[in-house]
């Protein structure tokens, strides 16, 4: 491996561990309805942001000589997307806070095991960028499969709650909207398990 190769992935892993923190308190937040947690993620976001583009510039230069580096080439975007999208929802979970936005006990519920099922995919990904593992990759991948398709399955039925007058339109937009950057994260974070091994 490249001199500073071990350096760069290092690095790449502490943006994991900062995604998966931040993904922490957005859930901290949103099950205690506190816009407090919510600072402590805009930090990871901040952090996340402004190291992408020199890990990206590193990452390209470092892998012309060194062909090990090529599928980590793509990470730190990733990871810059993933936190784009944690951004809408911190925002989003913030104006339901500050508006008092109210969601059903079944949104609730649904968001809450939304957010447990990225935790439960943003830590192996973090641990596929230090040591290339298949069966990690294949489990991040098989967890997205199953976030997309039960975000999906929420959407629907929120549209029949909507229909039925159980739901508000207000509450309606921040809750699919949630869904559509939940959905877009667990791609993003499938992204990076598919690429870390595609030359195992």
């Amino acid at each position: 491996m490249a001199e500073g190769a071990k350096e760069l992935l290092k690095a790449l892993y502490e943006i994991g561990s900062l995604a998966e923190n931040c993904m922490l308190h957005l859930q901290t937040a949103f099950i205690y309805n506190s816009v407090s947690p919510l600072n402590n993620c805009y930090e990871s976001i901040e952090i996340i942001k402004n190291k992408e583009p020199e890990l990206t510039k590193r990452l390209t230069e470092l892998a012309r000589t060194d062909q090990s580096l090529k599928p980590y080439i793509s990470v730190p975007v990733h990871y810059l997307r993933i936190s784009e999208n944690m951004e809408k929802l911190s925002e989003l979970i913030n104006k339901k806070i500050k508006e008092d936005i109210l969601f059903s006990d079944k949104a609730v519920m649904e968001i809450t095991f939304l957010f447990e099922r990225l935790m439960d995919m943003l830590k192996p990904v973090s641990d596929l960028i230090l040591a290339k593992n298949i069966i990690l990759s294949k489990y991040v991948q098989e967890s997205e499969s199953g976030v997309v398709k039960n975000a999906n399955e929420y959407a629907t039925l929120h549209e029949e709650r909507l229909i039925e007058g159980l739901c508000l339109p207000f509450a309606s937009a921040i809750y699919i909207n949630m869904l559509d950057a939940i959905k877009n994260i667990a791609w993003h974070a499938k992204e990076i398990a598919v690429k870390i091994v595609s030359q195992t």
